[in-house]
């Protein structure tokens, strides 16, 4: 019985988070539901998006224990040009059409460190609904989880029938 009391506070504590989280990160902007429901991307403020996903992503690392991650301009970089890749080769896939790998990617874009894991989507949700995706999948929530992550990158690139390719970068900066 006491831990079933403790699963519930748990659930409500991650749940009053993730709400708080979704309140507090601006009144100007809705969160981005992805094309039906909400429109073009870029209708919103990606600064937003990034900060959004981060937050729900630590609520979970926190759950678990974990460390929160910290955005890396350099991994939204290779993240972005990533998705536009994968858009291009129309294949939701860690490999570039050149070859390349996650590693290498985040080297060009400047990353030091090491990549600890890379998730891709192809679809038409937002930021959450595209992180729900990946939770529920056991290979993109070892990349999620990992404990050795400290930082993430996030990029996408939008079709114009509203379809988005999703890439999320994560890695341990040395």
């Amino acid at each position: 019985m006491f831990s079933f009391f403790l699963l519930t506070q748990r659930y409500i504590l991650i749940t009053s988070l993730i709400l708080f989280s979704t309140g507090c990160v601006s009144n100007n902007y809705e969160i981005y539901l992805g094309n039906k429901d909400s429109g073009k991307i870029d209708n919103f403020d990606s600064l937003e998006i990034r900060k959004r996903h981060l937050d729900y992503l630590n609520a979970l690392r926190q759950e678990r224990g974990l460390t929160n991650l910290q955005i890396s301009d350099s991994l939204n970089s290779s993240a972005a040009t990533h998705a536009r890749d994968i858009f291009k080769q129309q294949r939701a896939w860690n490999f570039g059409s050149d070859g390349s790998s996650p590693q290498k990617r985040a080297e060009v874009s400047g990353f030091k460190g090491v990549i600890t894991g890379e998730n891709v989507s192809e679809t038409y949700e937002g930021e959450f609904l595209v992180l729900q995706v990946w939770l529920k999948n056991s290979l993109s929530r070892s990349v999620l989880l990992n404990k050795e992550a400290t930082h993430l990158g996030l990029g996408w690139f939008q079709q114009e029938n509203g379809k988005i390719w999703w890439v999320q970068v994560l890695g341990l900066q040395k």
